[in-house]
């Protein structure tokens, strides 16, 4: 009987950790600077069974227009209609290394689309995102996300 017993103990500890792991928040914010890898995919390690802290719904990086120095301090919205009509459903700080991320639920729906505001410029996704994987598109198979 102590053998099945302490298996099921395991097993309940591994989800809850998983679970905790989940629920572990980590948000940029501006004029922080403790996020890393920089144009990397961040869902590689931040997702469910990952190593990175927390699971990630939406995370990126954005660049100055040369597409070599990280841009500082960005703000991301995701708007419920292009060009930023409709309403804001979402709003997340970059950082001073450029990156950008959330561990809070995200719902995308039908899709949301992007904007990112630099100092007073902002710039709109044209198309609609139905997940928050920035990166595994961005600077990949289409151009990093740029600001100036």
């Amino acid at each position: 009987m102590i053998p099945v017993v302490s298996g099921v103990c395991f097993c309940i500890a591994l989800i809850s950790c998983n679970h905790a792991k989940q629920l572990e928040e980590n948000i940029s914010s501006h004029g922080k600077s403790e996020s890393h890898n920089q144009g990397l995919n961040c869902m590689d390690c931040h997702k469910k069974g990952g190593e990175g802290e927390g699971w990630f719904y939406i995370a990126g990086t954005a660049y100055h227009a040369n597409e070599q120095s990280p841009a500082k301090d960005v703000t991301v919205l995701m708007y419920t209609q292009p060009d930023g009509q409709g309403s804001p459903k979402y709003t997340i700080e970059g950082d001073q290394l450029g990156n950008f991320y959330t561990t809070a639920i995200t719902g995308f729906g039908a899709g949301l689309y992007p904007a990112i505001i630099f100092n007073s410029d902002t710039s709109y996704m044209a198309s609609s995102i139905t997940n928050g994987a920035c990166n595994s598109c961005h600077g990949v198979s289409t151009t990093r996300i740029t600001v100036d």
